[in-house]
């Protein structure tokens, strides 16, 4: 008898309601004229049980795919993840082939194990089963089936109710003791589309959230995490009873610092020699307490190396700081906890302080779990109560500016063994990061030549510096190349040159000259250039009728660009556009022409003012580049004398 391995419910529950014919995929290709696939159904049951006064957790998932198109070989290869905290159990995969109006069973026989390295991380114990389903092809079935043992009941990650494919039926099942107590909620769903119904029996409560005809979380460009827009289901468990009384797992944030607090408290007992020698002379060579701590996070910076290492429980608990002084490499956690090191011994108060990056939507105010944070920094707290929020894993940012990731997140930072605080980290103003670029152009025969600066500052100088500061200078001066380049892909850049860009408390300035092709052009006894050799954004309109994600940006900035252009000596201005000015919330501009003794002077700022687009701005956006696209078309006319 041919082996058969899903559970027979399972089975049964896809034939009996779908039944053994083609009529299905018609059904459904009709349904989904532009799609390759859809889930027919897609579940998790995840099982909370008391045992021996502790918690147990196992989720069972499985899916249901129907290829609707003669190309979908593309969907053959899956990968199922796990890691120390979710292991992976019973996996198991087949295609259904449909062969003279029935279903035949195809068994995926080979699964193979692999270490998820492909996030830059030196050591990970996260890992992933790759495989191909056999034989996927229109009108076929591809199921996929395990389970998920999750070893601390704190790691609950909830549900997200759209994917790749478009769903017919999605659902998400907690079956818990009664004794257990669940926070539940479910996120960005304005349209109820998600469906909720609660049932006891036996002792064992039934929380089920469900919906129908789910559609497909489009890839679009610019969008942050799925989480900030797509119906997902938040669920973690706050308490359970036994019989020696209630045990709090995450009841609210006080549960969550003490387990976090866990992990800091023995450290750094003892401090090396070597860790001592190098505090005392960043000590002697401070003038004051505020440039001690400058110093210290710069000497971080400088001589550790980033290195994201995951392993079980140590992906949670920080190295001593002598020994990553000694090694001079560390993670991030590793990192913060050697600046808390090295300021304490300096006599200076620091403190560890989890984070989330930008990545996640939570905040701990709202969701004491570790669904909060992916990161670890060091915050110290100045004498006018400044809070200064010190991430060395940005090994360009100047002191006084948080990393980019971390702008506008709730850090947790440990004070005590008893006693926290919950702190939002600032979003710099747009102000704080500034290119400028003025520049110096002539007309030399069909081209335009010229000399510029630029200068980087704030958050401009630290992404500028990432590209900046690379060994292989063919990278470097294509970097530059499309950093300055100017009018059309005819730019050649023809020499630059770099000035403070280590030095995080200056700006980045890059001197340069550049020749331009072919930009302008004659007409009988006329010459028309366009001054606006930046055009940002140019028709970059967003299609408010099909993109439902936000849109996410780095960080807010502005750019000031100055062109100064010699007059040929035998013409003139013929004609000067009009000055420009557009002020929006998003994104606005001024632009300005002067006629000036033998030449003309234009100057543009151009700023860009958000973080995070909601579709709700989109027609702002729109309306903001149809205006500024408009200005750019714009040229200035010189006429023979």
């Amino acid at each position: 008898m041919k082996k058969t391995f899903l559970s027979l419910s399972f089975v049964m529950v896809v034939m009996s309601t779908f039944g053994q014919s083609s009529d299905v995929w018609q059904e459904f290709k009709s349904k989904f004229p532009d799609e390759a696939a859809i889930f027919v159904n897609r579940s998790e049951i995840q099982n909370i049980v008391i045992k021996a006064d502790s918690l147990q957790v196992f989720s069972d998932v499985k899916e249901d795919v129907l290829h609707l198109k003669d190309q979908t070989e593309f969907l053959s290869g899956r990968r199922v993840y796990g890691s120390h905290f979710t292991q992976v159990n019973n996996l198991k995969a087949r295609t259904l082939v449909w062969d003279k109006n029935r279903y035949k069973e195809m068994d995926v026989t080979s699964f193979k194990k692999n270490s998820d390295r492909d996030r830059g991380i030196f050591y990970d114990d996260s890992y992933y089963y790759s495989f191909d389903f056999p034989s996927v092809a229109l009108r076929n079935r591809t199921q996929l089936e395990y389970t998920e043992n999750i070893r601390d009941p704190k790691f609950l990650s909830g549900y997200v109710f759209q994917s790749y494919l478009p769903q017919v039926k999605s659902s998400f099942i907690v079956k818990a003791s009664k004794d257990v107590t669940l926070f539940y909620e479910v996120m960005n769903d304005p349209n109820k589309l998600v469906q909720f119904k609660k049932s006891e029996k036996g002792g064992i409560v039934t929380y089920e959230w469900f919906a129908e005809n789910m559609p497909a979380s489009k890839s679009e460009d610019n969008s942050p995490s799925a989480r900030y827009y797509v119906p997902h289901v938040v669920c973690y468990v706050k308490s359970f009873e036994t019989k020696k009384g209630k045990v709090n797992v995450l009841s609210d944030l006080n549960d969550l610092y003490r387990w976090y607090y866990t992990f800091i408290k023995d450290l750094n007992k003892e401090s090396s020699p070597e860790l001592t020698s190098i505090v005392e002379k960043i000590k002697a060579s401070s003038k004051n307490e505020l440039d001690l701590v400058k110093n210290v996070f710069y000497w971080v910076q400088t001589n550790i190396q980033y290195i994201a290492f995951e392993q079980g429980m140590r992906g949670l608990i920080p190295h001593n700081g002598s020994y990553i002084c000694e090694k001079r490499y560390g993670d991030c956690k590793d990192m913060a906890n050697l600046i808390v090191n090295m300021l304490k011994l300096a006599n200076v108060k620091a403190y560890h302080t989890w984070i989330g990056t930008r990545d996640l939507p939570y905040r701990y105010t709202k969701v004491p779990t570790p669904l909060v944070d992916n990161h670890m920094i060091a915050t110290y707290v100045a004498a006018d109560g400044k809070y200064y929020f010190l991430d060395a894993t940005s090994d360009h940012t100047a002191f006084g500016l948080p990393s980019s990731m971390i702008q506008g997140k709730e850090a947790l930072i440990s004070i005590d063994e008893n006693k926290f605080e919950v702190k939002e980290v600032p979003v710099m103003s747009m102000d704080r990061s500034v290119m400028t670029d003025s520049m110096s152009i002539k007309i030399e025969g069909t081209q335009l030549v010229g000399t510029g600066r630029s200068e980087l500052s704030g958050y401009s100088k630290v992404f500028g510096g990432y590209e900046l500061d690379r060994a292989e200078q063919d990278h470097v001066k294509r970097y530059v190349t499309r950093l300055l380049g100017k009018g059309s892909n005819k730019f050649y850049l023809d020499t630059y040159s770099l000035g403070d860009l280590e030095d995080r408390d200056k700006t980045t300035k890059i001197n340069y000259t550049f020749r331009v092709a072919d930009y302008f052009q004659k007409l009988g006894e006329e010459m028309y250039i366009n001054l606006n050799l930046n055009k940002d954004f140019y028709n970059t309109y967003i299609n408010v009728e099909t993109r439902k994600a936000p849109k996410d940006n780095e960080y807010q900035y502005v750019k000031y660009e100055v062109v100064e252009l010699a007059i040929p000596d035998d013409y003139v201005i013929d004609y000067l556009p009009p000055n420009a000015t557009h002020h929006a919330d998003l994104v606005g501009y001024d632009m300005t022409y002067q006629s000036l003794p033998g030449k003309i002077l234009f100057t543009k700022k151009f700023y860009v003012n958000y973080l995070m687009m909601n579709p709700s701005s989109f027609q702002e956006w729109n309306d903001a580049v149809k205006k500024v696209s408009e200005a750019y078309r714009e040229s200035i006319i010189l006429k023979k004398k």
